[in-house]
């Protein structure tokens, strides 16, 4: 990559082909190579990190911490099958793991590094490439801002669709139920406890709590339920995972009174695994203003508004 130029497409199809799960961090660490080759060799100054086992990498213009303005983006994607990892094009559309979250705006920072080559100690900005935002994001971006990273304008194109700009993003609260029963023979069930029924009737009674699952309400997903350890036996414990995302904050109060309700009156242990307050940016400050202004002239026409139903890790730089 060194003595050729690279071009957009053949960068992201090449970023989709390393397996970078974020249960997999040493994939990430192959994929962050691939992009520091190209940021060093075009004269960036360019620095390593980790936390807990996830690594980063940010490159700079000037070798500051803060630039003026820094280029966010995630390497990790979420599980997916083996085959994803080569991009295919149907239909003037490319597939792949990674190829909208978010490894085209990878692409996009090596290729305006690439256009910049010849000018590029002219220009004060950097680009953040992290390994955790799927799985919470804390020992990525949040990390690095605690150690001094920032700037005054970060672009995190991690949202929206068709070209909208995300003015508000959904809380998030991640929850593990844990149940306790007493065990017993499966041929006589009275005389145990079983934990998947009542970890069952409470996970029920939750989802009903939230009503109607549209865009414009709170959401839950039952996402992972296990429990037993042989068919004929009653189960003495049983956990469900719950992925809850929020409109706003006084609906995530609500709701968690509710579901710390029902999780009491059923004997259930709640265990915490994140929690996400709801974010709003304000279209109004300047340095957006002025974006959404560049961003309507270059296409001709207006940028749309969305709220994001999920969370990213935009959320660290709103702190």
């Amino acid at each position: 990559m060194s003595h050729q130029t690279i071009d957009l497409i053949s960068t992201l199809s090449a970023l989709v082909a390393f397996p970078s799960e974020s249960s997999a961090p040493s994939a990430s660490v192959a994929c962050m190579q691939y992009a520091e080759e190209l940021l060093r060799t075009r004269g960036m100054a360019v620095s390593h990190h980790k936390s807990n086992g996830f690594p980063s990498l940010v490159g700079t213009t000037t070798g500051t911490k803060t630039p003026k303005i820094l280029l966010q983006a995630h390497l990790d994607v979420v599980p997916g099958r083996k085959t994803l990892c080569t991009m295919a094009e149907k239909d003037g559309k490319l597939y792949g793991r990674g190829v909208f979250d978010m490894k085209f705006a990878v692409a996009c920072y090596m290729q305006l590094v690439e256009d910049l080559k010849h000018e590029i100690s002219d220009y004060d900005f950097g680009i953040m490439l992290t390994s955790d935002e799927e799985i919470g994001g804390e020992d990525g971006v949040g990390y690095l801002l605690e150690q001094g990273y920032g700037a005054d304008v970060c672009i995190l194109p991690d949202g929206g669709n068709a070209w909208e700009i995300e003015n508000a993003s959904n809380g998030v609260w991640h929850i593990r139920l844990m149940a306790k029963g007493k065990t017993a023979h499966g041929s006589r069930p009275w005389e145990g406890v079983n934990a998947i029924e009542g970890l069952a009737r409470a996970v029920l009674e939750i989802r009903e709590a939230f009503g109607e699952h549209n865009y414009k309400r709170s959401s839950i997903t039952v996402s992972q339920i296990k429990g037993g350890v042989a068919i004929n036996q009653v189960p003495a414990t049983a956990e469900a995972t719950l992925d809850m995302r929020f409109i706003d904050a006084e609906d995530y109060k609500l709701k968690r009174s509710a579901v710390e309700s029902i999780a009491k009156a059923h004997r259930l242990e709640i265990h915490e695994l994140s929690q996400q307050d709801p974010g709003k940016i304000d279209l109004k400050d300047p340095a957006i203003a002025n974006f959404i202004k560049v961003a309507d002239r270059i296409r001709g026409k207006p940028l749309g508004q969305a709220r994001s139903c999920g969370s990213s890790d935009a959320r660290f730089f709103l702190r």
